[in-house]
């Protein structure tokens, strides 16, 4: 049987199993709950370490932390190895780099941008940078201050890009991996109101895809030259005759680099996009997301299954990706409290 793993994060109390392990069927298309662990208030995002073997999940409330486990899937295990301030209030996104030695993690409502050592052990240790945003943008009631929502690695480099909702700017710094000192690169002004949230590279070609929450709106961006970053288009995630809120939330593209997807929360979609030669996109349509609220998603390896997280209807949707790029829902919902993250393990 061909089978991959999944991680799922939530907004579940400590008092509920937040983090859960899960095992997919690459034939079936089912997942199958193999492990369940609590102790950790919002045990919002995670990122899995390069070894498969660890990953670190944040504690997304005030003066949260970061946590990071062992994982032994031949046993289905997960065990807490240690926990690390996060230096500021709602740390909404973390990652580890390509080498396997760095965490980064950003706050949402405390601002900054943090540096940490992921050490042998698989503990995390005393943090090496911080770098605090300022400004504001001209939501008044979603961008009073500045609130960094992702941080994300340019594959092949030592380059790591920071969306900050609460500014409406990208923030391009370079890690020093000996130090883990962060220097600023570049600093992208995207459109007044939009609320850059998350991120998502061509896997061979320039280019980065940036998703705007609060506009929901997905802005294509070339890599290269003076400016690093340089604007090309600007693609709307929701239809036009939509009538109601819509936050915009994930967006992932395709292993084959065809199709990029992006989620809707309020309109309840998924986004689906061609990708072109010169890397814009084309809408090819949106398709029901199976629930209320899909905060995120994960499209698993193999490119015919996607899982999303509908966080208000509390459940995980399974979706099969026909040949044409479009998914589809397939069987029902499986019901799980407030998902907001979903990580492949391998």
């Amino acid at each position: 049987m061909a089978v991959t793993y999944l991680l799922t994060g939530s907004y579940a109390s400590a008092k509920e199993p937040g983090i859960k392990l899960w095992r997919f069927n690459l034939e079936e298309g089912t997942l199958t709950e193999m492990n369940r662990i609590g102790g950790i208030d919002r045990a919002s995002f995670i990122a899995v370490h390069p070894d498969g073997e660890h990953f670190v999940a944040t504690s997304e409330v005030g003066e949260g932390e970061l946590v990071s486990f062992r994982l032994e899937l031949s046993s289905n295990q997960m065990t807490e190895i240690s926990r690390q301030s996060a230096n500021g209030d709602h740390p909404a996104h973390v990652c580890i780099d390509a080498s396997g030695k760095w965490v980064l993690s950003v706050n949402y409502s405390g601002g900054n941008v943090n540096v940490y050592p992921f050490m042998e052990d698989g503990s995390i240790g005393e943090r090496t940078d911080s770098v605090r945003h300022k400004g504001e943008g001209p939501n008044e009631e979603r961008q009073d201050a500045p609130h960094p929502h992702s941080v994300f690695q340019l594959p092949g480099s030592n380059n790591f890009l920071v969306s900050d909702l609460g500014t409406d700017l990208i923030f391009v710094y370079e890690l020093d991996p000996a130090t883990g000192k962060l220097a600023t690169k570049q600093i992208v002004a995207t459109t007044p109101g939009a609320g850059p949230r998350h991120l998502a590279f061509h896997p061979a070609k320039p280019y980065v895809y940036s998703l705007e929450e609060l506009s929901s709106a997905l802005s294509v961006y070339r890599l290269g030259g003076e400016e690093f970053l340089k604007f090309a288009q600007v693609a709307d995630l929701v239809p036009e005759d939509f009538v109601g809120e819509n936050t915009s939330a994930e967006v992932a593209v395709s292993e084959d680099a065809r199709f990029l997807y992006a989620s809707n929360r309020g309109h309840d979609s998924i986004a689906v996009f061609e990708i072109l030669e010169d890397g814009s996109l084309q809408l090819q349509g949106h398709v029901p997301s199976g629930g209320a609220g899909p905060r995120h998603f994960a499209l698993v390896p193999g490119g015919e299954w996607l899982v999303v997280a509908n966080e208000q209807s509390d459940s995980l949707c399974i979706m099969k990706i026909d040949a044409s790029g479009i998914p589809e829902i397939t069987g029902e919902p499986i019901h799980t409290t407030s998902p907001v993250c979903v990580k492949v393990i391998r």
